[in-house]
C-alpha cells in the first residue's frame, strides 16, 4: 500500500532490532562477567565502565533510527523513552512526554475486548505479545496500528517496564475495509444479478474475447435439456449447434468485441421438446480496466408468441387483401350478372308492346319467365349464404326420398341445362329408393346448384352426368361433367366463398362465385361432406355429395319440367294492399286469371278499411306500407273476432327467420318474399279455394 511498508519488512526491522539489543546486551554481560576488557565503539575503546555507557548509547542509536515508533514505560506506565518517529506519529515531542503517563501520548481502543484480554495474559506468559488496535492521540486524530509489546527486565530479570513498538497502519486498514466494502457491495451486486437472471424469462450468456461461454443463465436448460454448467468453455460449435447458426453467432460476437458497439441477433432452434422457438438477442460490450472489450453479455429473449402472432397477422392481412380483392371480382360479377337477365326482360317486354302474334308473345313471356327464375336465383343464394354464415337457417328435416330430390333438382336446373343443349345422363335409370333425413328445399338446392354448375361450365353440346348410388351406409350423388376442367391449384379453393376458376370469355355466364360455398356449407348441416375432382383444364369435373342413408323408399326418377298447376279461385275473395302500383295490380291480374275476386289497395289504412267492409277470405299485404304497415294491419284484424277466418300472408323483399318470426308474431299465417312464386302462391291458395267450395 503507498506510504506504508510490507509486514515483511516490519519482521525483518523488528529482527534486527532484537539481534542488535541481543547482541549489546550479551556484550555487556561479557564485560561484566571479565570475559572482555574493553569494547570498541566507532573506532574507540571504552572500559567497563565506559562500555555500560556505549550499550546504552548504542540502544539508543538503534532506536533513534528505526521508522517505526518505540515507546518505553516503567512500571507505572510513565513514559521513559520514545524515538524520533514516535514524537512524529503521536505528535508529541520527548521533553513533554517523558515521565508522564502514556495517556499523554494516546489512548488504546481494542478491536475486540476479548483481544485485550488475550494479549494481557499473553504478556503475563510470555512477556511479548502483538496485536492490532486504535491508538486516539491528544489531539483526537485515530490511528490504526500494529504493534509489539516486549517486556523490559534488569540484569535480575525482573520486569521494569514496557518497550512498545507501533507501526502505523491507517491507510492500509482504510484500503482494507474500503475494499472489503467493495466486496460486499459487489457479493450484494452479483446476488441481486442471479436473483435477477435466475428469475428472469431471459437467457443470460457471457463470452470471453475467445468465444468461449463464461456464464450461462439456468434457463438454458428448459430449452436445451442441458445444463447450464455444460456450456462453459464452449464454443457455440463446440455446444453441438447447427454450423450456420454457429457461425453466425461467432460473426456477430467478433464484431462487438472488434467495435464495442451493441449488436442484435434473430435466430430459431428446435427445443428438447422438438419446438421451434424464435428469440432476439442483445449482445452488449462489456469495457475492461485498460478500456478494451473484456467480455460480451447477450440477453436473449423468447418471441416465439409474438413471431406466431405476426405471423397470423400477416396472414390475415393477406386473407383481407384477397377477400378485399374476391369483393371487387364480385361486385364486377354482380352487376354482370344482374344486367344479363335485365338485358332478355327489357327485350321481351318491348316484344310484348310492338307484337300481337300469339307465337311470339308465349315465347317473351317464356324469356321473361326464364330471365326472372335466374334473377330470383342469384338473390337467393346471396341470402342463403349470409343467413347460413350467421347460423340463423334451420333446417326442417323429414325422412325425404332421395329420388324426390333429384327429381326437383333436374326440374330446376332443366331450362338451363336445355339452354346450352347439352346431353343429360341420368345413372342408373330407375334408381333403388335411397332415403335421407335432410330439408327436402336445402337437398334438392344443393343438387341444383350442382347441374347449374356443371351446366355453365360445360362447352354448348357437352353431356352432364347425374348418378346415384348406395355406398355404406352413405348416399352418394355424383354430376360429371365434360366441360372446362379444373386445374389443380384452384381445386382447393372451389368451395370458397366467392371463388371462381379461370375461364374463358366464353364462358363469361359462370355465376358469382357462391354457388359451391353454399353447397359445402348444405352439405355440412347435414352430416355430409362434398368433394371435387378433376383431370385438368379441358378434362371436366366430378363434384360427389355423401349423405347418411336412412333407408330405401322404393322410388323413380322421372325427367322434364313441370308446370305449375294453378288453383281454380272459384270466386274466393282476396284483398291485395301494397304500395307498389304494379306489383298489386299484376298480383290482382294473376289472381282474377286464376278465378279469384279481387280488391287492391295501396296503403295500410285503406287496407284495414277495405278489410273491415269486404271481409276478404284472404289477404295479401306488404309488409312496408305508408300509414299503417302490414305488420300493423295485421295485428289490428287479428284483434277483430270478424277476422278469425282471414287466411293473412305477408308480402316482403326480406326473408330472413328474424323477419318470419316477427310476421308470424304479428298474426300472419304465411311469408311470401319478392318476387312472388306463383306456383308457390297457389299452393297456399288451394286449401282456401276447397274449402270455400265445398262449404257451397
Amino acid at each position: 500500500m503507498s506510504g506504508s511498508r510490507s509486514d515483511a519488512e516490519h519482521a525483518r526491522e523488528l529482527a534486527a532490532l532484537r539481534i542488535q539489543l541481543d547482541e549489546a546486551e550479551q556484550t555487556l554481560q561479557a564485560i561484566r562477567s571479565g570475559e572482555v576488557d574493553a569494547l570498541v565503539v566507532d573506532d574507540s575503546i571504552y572500559t567497563l565502565d565506559s562500555a555500560n555507557a556505549a550499550s546504552n548509547r548504542l540502544r539508543s542509536d538503534v532506536l533513534a533510527q528505526m521508522k517505526d515508533a518505540v515507546v518505553a514505560v516503567d512500571l507505572g506506565g510513565r513514559v521513559i523513552y520514545l524515538n524520533a518517529a514516535a514524537e512524529c506519529q503521536y505528535g508529541s515531542a520527548a521533553s513533554a512526554a517523558l515521565g508522564h503517563p502514556l495517556e499523554r501520548l494516546y489512548t488504546v481502543r481494542w478491536y475486540a475486548d476479548d483481544e485485550r484480554m488475550h494479549a494481557q495474559a499473553g504478556l503475563r506468559e510470555t512477556g511479548s505479545w502483538r496485536g492490532e488496535g486504535l491508538h486516539v492521540r491528544a489531539d483526537g486524530v485515530e490511528l490504526h496500528v500494529e504493534s509489539t509489546v516486549t517486556t523490559l527486565r534488569d540484569a535480575a530479570g525482573v520486569a521494569t517496564g514496557q518497550l512498545i513498538v507501533s507501526r502505523d497502519v491507517s491507510e492500509r486498514y482504510h484500503a482494507a475495509a474500503a475494499l472489503q466494502g467493495a466486496m460486499q457491495e459487489l457479493a450484494r451486486s452479483q446476488r441481486e444479478f442471479s436473483t435477477l437472471v435466475e428469475n428472469s424469462p431471459f437467457i443470460f450468456a457471457r463470452f470471453n474475447p475467445s468465444l468461449r461461454h463464461t456464464y450461462v443463465s439456468p434457463q438454458i436448460e428448459s430449452y436445451t435439456g442441458i445444463a447450464a454448467s455444460a456450456f462453459l468453455g464452449k464454443t457455440h460449435a463446440e455446444t453441438g449447434i447447427s454450423a450456420e447458426l454457429a457461425a453466425e453467432w461467432d460473426s456477430l460476437l467478433l464484431r462487438a468485441f472488434e467495435t464495442g458497439a451493441v449488436g442484435e441477433a434473430r435466430f430459431a432452434f428446435t427445443t428438447v421438446a422438438g419446438e421451434v422457438r424464435h428469440f432476439e438477442a442483445r449482445l452488449i460490450p462489456e469495457v475492461a480496466a485498460d478500456g478494451s472489450v473484456g467480455s460480451v453479455l447477450s440477453v436473449a429473449s423468447d418471441v416465439t408468441e409474438r413471431e406466431v402472432a405476426d405471423a397470423e397477422r400477416r396472414t390475415a392481412a393477406e386473407a383481407l387483401r384477397e377477400a378485399d380483392r374476391r369483393k371487387d371480382v364480385f361486385i364486377a360479377t354482380l352487376a354482370h350478372e344482374l344486367r344479363n337477365p335485365l338485358a332478355p326482360i327489357g327485350n321481351a317486354i318491348e316484344i310484348m308492346r310492338l307484337s300481337s302474334d300469339p307465337q311470339t308473345l308465349a315465347e317473351a313471356r317464356e324469356m321473361v319467365d326464364r330471365q326472372l327464375r335466374q334473377l330470383v336465383h342469384l338473390v337467393d343464394d346471396l341470402l342463403d349464404v349470409s343467413r347460413i354464415s350467421q347460423g340463423k337457417v334451420e333446417l326442417r328435416r323429414e325422412r325425404i326420398e332421395l329420388a324426390a330430390v333429384l327429381r326437383n333438382a333436374v326440374e330446376t336446373s332443366r331450362p338451363l341445362i336445355d339452354a346450352g343443349r347439352h346431353d343429360l345422363v341420368i345413372e342408373p335409370g330407375p334408381v333403388p329408393g335411397i332415403a335421407v333425413d335432410g330439408d327436402m328445399t336445402r337437398l334438392t338446392q344443393v343438387v341444383a346448384n350442382l347441374l347449374n354448375n356443371a351446366a355453365k361450365y360445360t362447352p354448348a353440346g357437352g353431356r352432364i352426368t347425374l348418378a346415384t348410388r348406395l355406398e355404406g351406409g352413405d348416399a352418394v350423388v355424383r354430376v360429371s361433367d365434360t366441360g372446362i376442367g379444373i386445374a389443380a391449384d384452384q381445386l382447393p379453393r372451389v368451395f370458397e366463398m366467392f371463388t371462381q376458376v379461370e375461364r374463358s370469355s366464353a364462358r363469361a355466364q359462370g355465376g358469382l362465385g357462391i354457388g359451391l360455398a353454399l353447397v359445402k356449407r348444405l352439405v355440412g348441416m347435414h352430416g355430409g361432406s362434398v368433394s371435387v375432382a378433376s383431370a385438368g383444364p379441358g378434362r371436366g369435373s366430378r363434384f360427389e355429395v355423401r349423405l347418411p342413408a336412412v333407408g330405401h323408399a322404393g322410388a323413380a326418377l322421372r325427367g322434364g319440367r313441370g308446370a305449375a298447376s294453378a288453383a281454380a279461385g272459384e270466386g274466393v275473395h282476396v284483398l291485395v294492399a301494397d304500395d307498389n302500383r304494379d306489383s298489386a295490380d299484376s298480383m290482382a291480374m294473376m289472381l282474377g286469371l286464376l278465378g279469384f275476386r279481387t280488391t287492391v289497395v295501396y296503403d295500410g289504412d285503406d287496407a284495414l278499411q277495405a278489410a273491415a267492409a269486404l271481409r276478404p277470405r284472404v289477404a295479401i299485404l306488404d309488409i312496408g306500407m305508408p300509414r299503417l304497415s302490414g305488420t300493423e294491419v295485421a295485428q289490428q284484424l287479428r284483434g277483430n273476432d270478424w277476422a278469425d277466418g282471414m287466411v293473412l300472408i305477408a308480402l316482403s323483399g326480406w326473408g330472413r327467420d328474424d323477419d318470419r318470426r316477427r310476421t308470424a308474431e304479428a298474426g300472419f299465417d304465411h311469408h311470401l318474399v319478392k318476387p312472388l312464386d306463383l306456383d308457390q302462391l297457389s299452393r297456399l291458395l288451394r286449401p282456401v279455394a276447397g274449402a270455400s267450395k265445398a262449404a257451397q
